[in-house]
């Protein structure tokens, strides 16, 4: 569709994004919007006055930065092989213990005895 375009056709969409952004960055700030008024609800309901004023965020704050320039990962943060290979080893470990417990429970209700 993308090379049925026009030149002109094309600029407009553009211009367009800019004004009323289409995609990704929008679906973040939605996110961030809804993130950011969730937070100055509880400030505003737990808001203690006497440590001062009270602080709103804003929606950009919630916006995740992807490209600032400076900012890499520490190593350190990244979990190894054999980290990730035993966290889910304990997963599995767990998961096999609530399976055994469950097949242990009965499966019908218990039958009265005596009475006919």
């Amino acid at each position: 569709m993308l090379d049925q375009l026009t030149g002109p056709q094309l600029a407009e969409w553009e211009a367009y994004d800019k004004i009323d952004p289409v995609g990704t960055w929008r679906e973040d700030y939605r996110v961030a919007h809804l993130i950011s008024t969730i937070t100055n609800i509880a400030r505003t309901i737990w808001h203690d006055k006497e440590k001062g004023e009270l602080k709103l965020t804003n929606p950009k704050e919630f916006m995740p930065q992807f490209q600032k320039k400076g900012i890499k990962p520490k190593v350190e943060e990244y979990q190894s092989m054999e980290q990730m290979k035993e966290t889910m080893l304990a997963v599995a470990r767990a998961q096999n213990k609530k399976m055994e417990r469950m097949k242990n429970l009965r499966t019908s209700p218990p039958v009265k005895k005596g009475k006919k």
